[in-house]
């Protein structure tokens, strides 16, 4: 049987319930609908065209796979939920539903985080770090770090199966029942600065300081010229210096491809 956390309980109703003009209601129901399916459609081609394209499948195109799986997650639990409720102004998908969308909500937020994070670091050693990128920066070691990552935030969002809870809100004209706290809000409070700090202060600060140190490196060493400049300045050149320019080709060929992407 369902368990609900009723206002009933403080002996006193909410006072008078009124319900969203039908205005409201179709307005942000077509808002929605189209944030989903464009997000729908955008996630789900580039997971697509990731798989369906071998020489797509590098290591920063596993990162935004993840990153798009993340997102079609929080679209599916939190955009596709709110839409219903918007239009029956209540919760329709009971108690498990409830445990369950909470779940992938969490779950999909802090996975996108840190497939970011991932993505970064993945940049900063390929861009700054070309000759250690070769070894560190592979197909294989990117699927294993997205496999930790997914690894790491499932089981760290279990805790939402036991935080949430279905509420049934009493008013004077009508019960309206939500999906919400299990327990009173101020003992959320630890988590919810937990995860703004691990989940969204940390990755920030990282990334401003990579992005920082990536910035500084391309400012220093500017890509190399476009190849069609080099034709037509080079016909003068001497053939020594085709000669020593072929010498360091694939090192400079590898920095540079790096840095394009």
């Amino acid at each position: 049987m369902e368990n609900f956390t009723t206002a009933r309980e403080l002996n006193h109703t909410l006072g008078v319930w009124t319900d969203h003009s039908l205005q409201y209601k179709v307005i942000s129901c077509v808002l929605l609908f189209v944030i989903c399916v464009l997000g729908f459609v955008g996630n789900v081609m580039v997971i697509l065209v990731v798989l369906t394209t071998k020489h797509m499948r590098t290591p920063t195109n596993c990162y935004l796979v993840s990153l798009a799986v993340a997102d079609l997650m929080v679209l599916s639990a939190a955009g596709l939920p709110t839409i219903t409720e918007s239009i029956f102004g209540s919760w329709v998908f009971g108690h498990y539903g409830c445990l369950c969308i909470t779940y992938f909500q969490y779950l999909g937020i802090n996975a996108s985080s840190c497939s970011i994070t991932a993505f970064t670091i993945e940049r900063y050693i390929a861009i700054c770090h070309p000759i250690k990128a070769q070894f560190l920066c592979t197909l294989s070691r990117a699927k294993k770090i997205i496999l930790c990552v997914w690894a790491f935030t499932s089981l760290y969002c279990v805790m939402w199966f036991y935080l949430s809870d279905i509420q049934e809100l009493v008013y004077d004209n009508i019960t309206i029942i939500t999906c919400g706290y299990r327990v009173s809000r101020k003992f959320y409070l630890p988590i919810y600065f937990f995860d703004y700090g691990v989940f969204f202060v940390v990755p920030l600060m990282l990334s401003a300081v990579l992005y920082g140190l990536i910035a500084r490196i391309l400012f220093i060493n500017p890509l190399p010229s476009d190849p069609k400049d080099k034709k037509k300045n080079g016909h003068n050149n001497h053939s020594n210096t085709k000669r020593t320019s072929c010498k360091n080709s694939r090192h400079s060929s590898s920095t540079a491809t790096s840095r394009r992407q």
